[in-house]
């Protein structure tokens, strides 16, 4: 009994010399949150590395893993009409979305994009304007959207999700307009792997 007894001043004093230094000295306050912060990041930086280990993106070349199956890499410029075919509905069951004139594969995101999921109407369209309106609504227009009447503010904000959709999905290509010619991704890979060789 009298151990613990011993055992637990010893701890109180600890926190209370502790926190008595802190209440001292201003800087420490600063040094202690500023430390909390750095602590939150990493942690936060390694969940981030830790996800993306799950699902590499069709740049670095891996397989993106959706549950049992994982779908080979795409890398494709696309129209509306064929970007309409990835709803999710397809074999292999890959789902692309497209924002600001470039089109994500999010696939992986099935419980968001998928049948069943909270934004099946998003899945194979143009979903621009949905997200500046955040709107549900499902985008059944066939032709192009140039996005020429946003205001600046709406393209802000459509930059924003362009660069969120950026950091969490693989970019496959662009959506272009009927007949425009499409990237020849091949040589932008070989280009990319040549520099790897020589950087290397």
């Amino acid at each position: 009994m009298a151990s613990s007894s011993k055992v637990m001043d010893k701890s109180l004093a600890w926190y209370s010399s502790f926190f008595s230094t802190i209440k001292q000295m201003p800087i420490n306050i600063t040094l202690v949150i500023i430390s909390t912060i750095v602590f939150y990041k990493v942690v936060r930086l390694t969940r981030r590395r830790h996800q993306g280990h799950r699902y590499e993106s069709p740049r670095e070349g891996g397989p993106i893993d959706v549950g049992k199956d994982k779908l080979p890499p795409l890398r494709k410029d696309f129209t509306v009409p064929e970007l309409r075919e990835y709803d999710g509905n397809r074999e292999d069951g890959r789902i692309l979305v497209a924002i600001n004139f470039n089109v994500y594969d999010v696939s992986r995101s099935k419980h968001y994009y998928g049948r069943g999921g909270v934004y099946p109407t998003y899945a194979g369209r143009d979903i621009s304007r949905n997200l500046i309106h955040f709107s549900v609504e499902s985008n059944e227009s066939e032709e192009f959207d140039d996005l020429s009447d946003l205001s600046i503010s709406q393209m802000n904000t459509l930059r924003e999700w362009d660069q969120q959709y950026k950091e969490k999905y693989p970019l496959v290509g662009k959506l272009l307009r009927e007949g425009e010619p499409q990237t020849n991704y091949a040589d932008e890979e070989d280009f990319e792997l040549e520099q790897q060789v020589q950087d290397g």
